[in-house]
């Protein structure tokens, strides 16, 4: 009897501690699986941040690229050159360690300076290192970025080096180059710098020893991720801490000691129990009803470990969905559904390798719509994302011949149609697409009616790259916008000079106020019936450094449609309001200022206060300022109550060019006017021109019964300043009596007699008498 219950109690044990074995060996296999799986993720995130990091850096190549290759190289000096790499270099704020223009294969700009000066008027092409000269030799042949590295360079530290040959007109020009420093790379990506306990990383070029971590790691079978960028490949390997395996053995081995103590202790109870059977009987009955509750709960662990698995198994399916969605939106645009631009660059890049040696051709439609701003400002957002959603639905049914179709962002698309060798197709196409919008699109039971601009681009007359076709498509499309809306335009070659002269001029005007090239000139007012100066015109002036005096019919266009005209009106009415309060402190009676008004400063809403802060800081009084407008932005209702404010101030409205625009009589009523500007294309006809005499007439008559003063500019000769004054316009402005000045000839001609231009009225007021 007593060797069964000995042959049953070790049967009992071996049973316990082969379940309770079997649920720790799974219990163990899920914590590792639980850690390698995350180590994976861990690793593939840092493969991933590194080549982004990478890419990331090398963009700033194509930027050298395009400063070499679009010729702004041409006429530079060496400090405007250096400065354009300093601004690139610093804009990125990227792990670059120095930029390079190479031309002839001699190193002459580098940026920074510091730190590269051994490599200054360095002869790459003779250069001993083999490798480099490997690289050279590759990037020469085919004509593309190579990259080498790391490697030790000249200037003593580890670095990354990508370099790009340059060809104009078919021969080698020089390279451009982009050197990253190692250590700065593997910081800025997260791969150093970083708490690495759980993680040991080695990272080195197939076949090479580790330039980074412990190259023991790829011997030890780690996990394995790669890298790939502009041909060149990275190996990584990683394996976990030894701790982190060590906490998960030492965890199983806590709970082994446990469940090893517990059964000890059971199969000591029941030893007592089986010795002691008719006396404790009881406690052998309440002893087993404990031991059936611990293996109900091991039970439960065993159900809780398979539920941790399927949860696991869950969150593995989870992130195979994102890596998918991800997939999706890095091409697609997530608003309509289409592609997006990231996919239209690289489908037109593999379009333009297939077509180089065949004679048909690609045609790029850049396009977007006109005037959506003002759906998004007036209908909000939500609205103009439900028009998007619209036009581009129109444009898929439509079942046009193009290749692909791409939101590039916000309301601008491109189409790509391929074997299009004849511009009518391409024209026929246009005008579908047109034709699509002559029906108005209704939304939310509103109607819309929309319009398209289109720029079209040809390869390979309007470029060769993908970047120059949807360049000259994007130019094409303003061209075509800006000459009438919902048409379509092809680029040429005098669309391309004209839009590069214009980026120059641009350029040359953003800088031009801290360049001190900006001036004001004033312009004398005469009241002839007084016989003296009663108020001057601040009028702007723009000395170019190198191409001298710009007219103002040409930058003054151009700071309004790159809103420079804001900052620039600001600037020329504090310079005004200031100058004229210094001559208050030496006149004996003040004059009157008059500043032209742009129509972008009207729609600033804090236009009104920036007014006021210049009258507070400068002391000028408002009474003494005239905002002159001109007609066509007077007409409008949107700028009424600011200009309600600054009459309310005080400061008196003028309305320039009057009677050449959309002149209304009721808008005289309703705009605070208080004053009318005779525009100079009626003051020249006075002599010849019978209409132009009846012009001036009813508008003289025209502020005489509005109460409105009125001054005539661009008065010039005696007969002009006689008509008119005999005509009722007493107020005279132009080359007759003076020329646009200096604030220091305006004090000038303040002392001058005004007599012997005023003849003309003695001898009106002579032949009167008689």
């Amino acid at each position: 009897m007593r060797k069964i219950n000995y042959t049953l109690i070790a049967l009992i044990f071996v049973i316990l501690v082969s379940s309770v074995e079997v649920v720790l060996k799974n219990y163990e296999n899920t914590l590792l699986q639980e850690l390698k799986l995350s180590e994976e993720s861990q690793l593939s995130s840092r493969a991933l941040a590194l080549k982004s990091a990478v890419d990331r850096n090398f963009n700033l190549m194509a930027s050298l690229e395009a400063y070499v290759t679009s010729g702004y190289l041409e006429g530079k000096n060496d400090r405007e050159v250096m400065d354009y790499m300093e601004s690139l270099y610093n804009g990125v704020q990227s792990s670059a360690f120095n930029l390079l223009i190479v031309p002839k294969g001699i190193v002459k700009y580098v940026y920074p300076l510091q730190g590269n000066e051994s490599i200054v008027n360095w002869d790459l092409l003779n250069d001993p290192r083999a490798n480099l000269q490997e690289q050279i030799q590759r990037g020469l042949q085919t004509k593309k970025m190579t990259v080498d590295g790391p490697f030790k360079l000249l200037q003593g530290n580890n670095g990354l080096v990508a370099r790009k040959p340059i060809y104009q007109n078919g021969n080698f020009w020089g390279f451009v180059s982009v050197g990253l420093d190692k250590d700065k790379l593997l910081l800025e990506s997260g791969v150093a710098g970083k708490d690495n306990r759980a993680l040991q990383v080695a990272i080195r070029n197939p076949g090479e020893p580790a330039f980074y971590g412990d190259d023991q790691i790829f011997q030890m079978k780690p996990m394995y991720a790669t890298i790939e960028f502009y041909g060149k490949i990275w190996e990584l390997a990683a394996l976990p801490q030894s701790s982190s395996i060590q906490s998960v053995k030492e965890q199983i081995q806590l709970i082994r000691c446990a469940y090893i103590l517990v059964l000890l202790l059971g199969h000591i109870f029941y030893i007592y129990i089986v010795r002691q059977r008719n006396q404790l009987s009881r406690i052998v009955q309440e002893r087993t009803q404990e031991l059936l509750e611990a293996n109900e709960d091991l039970t439960a662990v065993n159900e809780e470990l398979k539920a941790g698995e399927h949860e696991l198994q869950q969150y593995t399916r989870r992130l195979q969905e994102s890596e998918q969605m991800l997939s999706y939106m890095a091409y697609h645009d997530m608003l309509t559904g289409i592609y997006n631009r990231a996919h239209f660059q690289t489908l037109l890049k593999e379009q333009i390798e297939r077509h180089r040696d065949r004679s048909s051709t690609l045609a790029v439609l850049f396009f977007d719509m006109d005037n959506f701003k003002m759906v998004n400002d007036s209908h909000g957002h939500h609205m103009g994302d439900m028009l998007l959603q619209e036009v581009v639905n129109r444009i898929r049914q439509a079942e046009l011949s193009y290749q692909t179709f791409a939101r590039f962002g916000g309301d601008e698309f491109a189409m790509l149609l391929t074997d299009c060798s004849y511009e009518q197709d391409i024209q026929s196409l246009c005008e579908r697409l047109l034709d699509l919008f002559k029906v108005p699109c209704t939304i939310a039971n509103r109607s819309f009616f929309v319009s398209i601009s289109i720029g079209i681009a040809q390869y390979p007359q309007s470029g060769t790259t993908w970047d120059m076709l949807l360049k000259n498509a994007d130019i094409a499309m303003y061209i075509a916008k800006k000459e009438s809306g919902s048409s379509y335009t092809f680029f040429t070659l005098q669309m391309e000079t004209s839009s590069l002269t214009k980026l120059e001029m641009g350029n040359h005007l953003r800088q031009a106020m801290d360049r001190n090239e900006l001036e004001i000139v004033y312009q004398p007012q005469v009241d002839c019936m007084q016989g003296k100066i009663i108020g001057v015109e601040a009028l702007l002036r723009w000395k170019h450094t190198t191409k001298g005096y710009i007219s103002p019919a040409v930058f003054i266009p151009l700071a309004e449609e790159m809103g420079l005209i804001v900052p620039i009106g600001e600037w020329i009415l504090r310079r005004a309001c200031s100058q004229m309060k210094a001559w208050h402190h030496m006149l004996e009676q003040p004059l009157a200022i008059s500043v032209n008004l742009s129509v972008r400063q009207l729609h600033d809403e804090r236009f009104v206060d920036k007014v006021c802060h210049i009258l507070e800081e400068t002391g000028l009084e408002a009474k003494y300022l005239e905002m002159e407008i001109t007609e066509n932005v007077a007409m409008k209702d949107e700028q009424l109550d600011a200009l309600r404010h600054l009459r309310h101030m005080g400061i008196a409205i003028s309305v320039d060019d009057f009677g050449t625009h959309y002149s209304s009589l009721s808008y005289l009523k309703r705009f605070p006017v208080t004053k009318i500007k005779l525009d100079q294309s009626f003051v020249r006809g006075v002599q010849s021109d019978d209409k132009d005499r009846a012009m001036i007439k009813a508008i003289i008559s025209v502020a005489n019964s509005f109460q409105l003063e009125i001054i005539a500019e661009g008065v010039e000769t005696e007969e002009q300043a006689s008509f008119l004054v005999e005509n009722g316009c007493r107020q005279i402005q132009g080359y007759y009596f003076f020329r646009p000045m200096s604030a220091e000839q305006v004090m000038v001609v303040l002392k001058q007699s005004l007599r012997p231009k005023l003849v003309f009225m003695e001898v009106a007021a002579a032949g009167e008498e008689e």
